[in-house]
Parts: C-alpha cells; structure tokens; sequence
C-alpha cells in the first residue's frame, strides 16, 4: 500500500511539472511596459513631433548607436521638442531608465 502511495505522489509531481502541451510560455512582461503605456505612447506610438515610433527599427537605429546610457540622459534631461521626463516629473530617474530599456527592447537584435 505504501509503495502505491509512493507511486501516485511521483506521477502527480512530474505532471504538475511538466510543459503545457500548447507549446507556448508566456515570459514575464517587462517591468517598463506598463511605464510606457502609461507615460509614454502618446508621442512614441504615433511619432508626434519626432518621437522615435516603439519598434520602429529604423527610427531607433541612429539613436541606438548612441547608446543606452545616452538615450536616458535625453529623456531625463530633455531632447529636442521632448520636454524632461517627457513631461511626466513624477516619474524617477529610474523609471526612465525602465521605460527607455523597455523601448530599446522592441528594437534591439
């Protein structure tokens, strides 16, 4: 009786821990998604006023080869016709920092 016992525990542990079968995995989503819909898309989803449109690989491209740490200077301090922080002054220094990884992130190889 005691090895029966044994025997159902192993098989539901190595079921609970095996893959769905559907195939897929859904990964956690970046922490500056939510960031960026919030603070962000206004402009980056419709190129207003230059914005680099998310994803867009080729409006990305010249400022990518800036680097990240660049990208960020810009967006806390203000480039262009984009104001500090986008506007959005209750948003840390770090928070900017999240949001333009998670940008770069839709474009990044």
């Amino acid at each position: 009786m005691n090895t029966r016992v044994s025997v159902l525990v192993l098989v539901c542990t190595l079921c609970a821990c095996s893959s769905d079968d559907s195939g897929t995995h859904s990964a956690a989503p970046h922490p500056g998604a939510e960031l960026v819909k919030a603070n962000c898309k206004v402009c980056h989803a419709q190129g207003i006023n230059g914005a680099p449109i998310i994803g867009n690989r080729k409006m990305w491209s010249p400022r990518l080869e800036q680097g990240q740490e660049v990208l960020v200077q810009h967006a806390i301090e203000g480039f262009g016709l984009m104001p500090a922080k986008g506007g959005k002054t209750h948003l840390s220094d770090e928070e900017i920092a999240i949001a333009v990884d998670y940008m770069v992130s839709q474009v990044a190889p």
